[in-house]
């Protein structure tokens, strides 16, 4: 039996879906047969431009198939990314087909990977799930109803029939946000049996709350790792709260994204010496900052579709057993009000809310209890076992 996955993102690659996907291929290989083949069709690193590591183009370890397609450089602009992805889908499913799979999976940070995997199964006569990872209808929309009111209108109608297709001919789909369901049950799609697997914690950030470096005496540092985008919205609020609480503060910036020049150039108009941006670097670079960092930040623009997400950076965050500053609204406000005692989150934009919640987050503890018993119910290994094992049901054969 053959498998394929779709996924624009893997291993070596930096981003949440890359980190999902590997652990998820992981699962899955454990559960197939001996003779079974499980084949990733993916890209070459190309999620950051400061950051290309050298792939094979095909790699085989067991009854994994790893293949990477070249897609063109696209500096984070939403055109030359369209023109990256259209030369993946078409060699994707070239490959596809030449694979003859009997079972699709598609992953959908990018709504067209999914598209992708449902025209595939339609043409290859086969069946197809789909790990739904963010509302592309609402959040495209929303991106252009801020230009044009006509134009966001008609994206949002174009891609929620796809999404709709997409979903109603699917063998099964997962949600990583229990917001996600409540949008299109308004909108009169089943969501009855869709599951629920969300991100988790990997095991490389479990365990190190021992190591400890010398920080500099009187200087907190407050650490944000991942995208600098739109969707963050970094440069609407960092410069003005660095300008606000001064020296005794030092923000640590660890990535890249297309709002990177704006951040650069309101911290320049903000006259503010207390940011710094570093680019991305692989996963034990990482840790290595995240162990000089006294707290540790999270910000995502006020944006309707944002109030369904749950980042997956709240789930690294927390193993790292530090405090959490969040703007956050919506879905993932709540679920760190339930699950995450040693975080303060403020409304999204509100520069004073986000003082405020620095200069008190100092004095909120919590238990070695609270961060054990959180690892252990969000381990992505037993998440992803659990979706493995869902996943192969929802195809009819036995895990």
């Amino acid at each position: 039996m053959k498998i394929v996955f779709f996924t624009y993102y893997f291993s070596p690659d930096l981003s949440a879906g890359s980190f999902r996907a590997s652990a998820l291929v992981k699962a899955l290989s454990k559960r197939l047969e001996k003779n079974d083949e499980l084949h990733i069709i993916t890209t070459h690193p190309n999620r950051y431009k400061d950051y290309r590591v050298k792939s094979k183009d095909m790699e085989s370890d067991g009854n994994i198939k790893v293949h990477r397609i070249n897609v063109p450089k696209h500096n984070s602009n939403i055109l030359l990314q369209v023109r990256a992805f259209i030369v993946y889908a078409l060699a994707a499913y070239k490959l596809c087909k030449k694979i003859k799979p009997y079972f699709l999976i598609g992953t959908t940070g990018r709504l067209m990977t999914g598209v992708l995997t449902g025209v595939s199964a339609y043409k290859l006569r086969c069946k197809y799930f789909i790990d739904l990872r963010d509302i592309f209808s609402e959040t495209i929309s929303d991106m252009f109803l801020r230009k044009n009111k006509l134009m966001g209108s008609i994206s949002k109608s174009t891609f929620f029939l796809l999404e709709k297709q997409l979903f109603n001919k699917a063998s099964g789909v997962n949600v990583v946000s229990e917001g996600f369901p409540i949008y299109y049950e308004e909108k009169g799609i089943d969501t009855s049996n869709w599951s629920f697997f969300p991100n988790g914690v990997d095991k490389e950030f479990i365990g190190l709350s021992s190591l400890k470096k010398d920080k500099l005496r009187g200087v907190k540092t407050i650490m944000y790792a991942g995208n600098i985008g739109g969707g963050q919205g970094l440069d609407k609020i960092l410069p003005h709260v660095a300008k606000i609480i001064g020296d005794r503060y030092r923000f640590l910036i660890v990535g890249d994204g297309s709002t990177n020049l704006l951040l650069r150039k309101a911290i320049k108009s903000e006259n503010v010496n207390n940011i710094e941006i570093l680019s991305p670097v692989n996963r034990n670079e990482l840790i290595e900052n995240y162990l000089f960092a006294d707290i540790l930040f999270l910000h995502l623009n006020d944006i309707p579709a944002f109030r369904r997400v749950l980042p997956s950076k709240i789930f690294e965050y927390v193993a790292l057993r530090k405090p959490i500053v969040a703007g956050l609204s919506g879905y993932s406000a709540q679920f760190m009000a339930d699950n995450v005692p040693s975080a303060i989150v403020f409304s999204p934009g509100d520069v004073d809310g986000c003082v405020y919640a620095i200069k008190k987050i100092e004095n909120i503890k919590s238990t070695g209890d609270d961060i054990n018993m959180f690892i252990k119910k969000y381990s992505r290994e037993k998440i992803m076992n659990k979706m493995a094992e869902h996943i192969l049901t929802s195809m009819l054969i036995k895990p």
